[in-house]
């Protein structure tokens, strides 16, 4: 009896996988919530999908609530918890919401292409994004290019 308390403590104790996948109002975000699942899938872990509208409304373009409405009903068949904010910061609100929600693994797209793709020059131009995440999570940048293989890169704590 007592081994078996034990070990459901023990259990209750593991970190779990937390999986944020930052989107977009584009069709492509599917892509990104497809690896979300996948990972979480893989860790056993919760499936967070994040959308951040810059400014005060979603109502900059007439098509956006809609396409933003299929994103969050095809995440939530996904099995993911669908947050939306808008703020004019977008990337300290992203920072602040792995911060304050213990994530431990984002997903994002491939930034736009440079001459050469290493992780160091991806790392570089997401530094805007990744600039206020202060604990220690691995990035998976989606490549643009189906069939191609992502990039995870593990940014250390600040």
């Amino acid at each position: 009896m007592i081994r078996e308390i034990e070990d459901n403590f023990i259990k209750t104790n593991e970190k779990i996988e937390k999986i944020l996948v930052c989107i977009t109002a584009q069709c492509n975000s599917k892509r990104l919530i497809d690896e979300g699942a996948r990972v979480a899938d893989l860790n056993d872990g919760e499936l967070h999908i994040l959308h951040v509208q810059q400014g005060d409304s979603i109502f900059n373009n007439s098509e956006t609530p809609k396409l933003l409405e299929e994103l969050f009903n095809y995440a939530s068949q996904k099995g993911g918890m669908v947050h939306f904010y808008c703020d004019e910061d977008v990337s300290e609100c992203i920072g602040n919401f792995v911060n304050e929600t213990g994530i431990t693994k984002v997903v994002l797209g491939e930034p736009p292409v440079v001459k050469e793709i290493t992780d160091e020059t991806i790392l570089e131009q997401l530094k805007v994004v990744i600039r206020h995440i202060y604990e220690p999570v691995d990035l998976i940048i989606v490549r643009r290019q189906e069939g191609l293989e992502n990039i995870v890169i593990q940014k250390k704590g600040q």
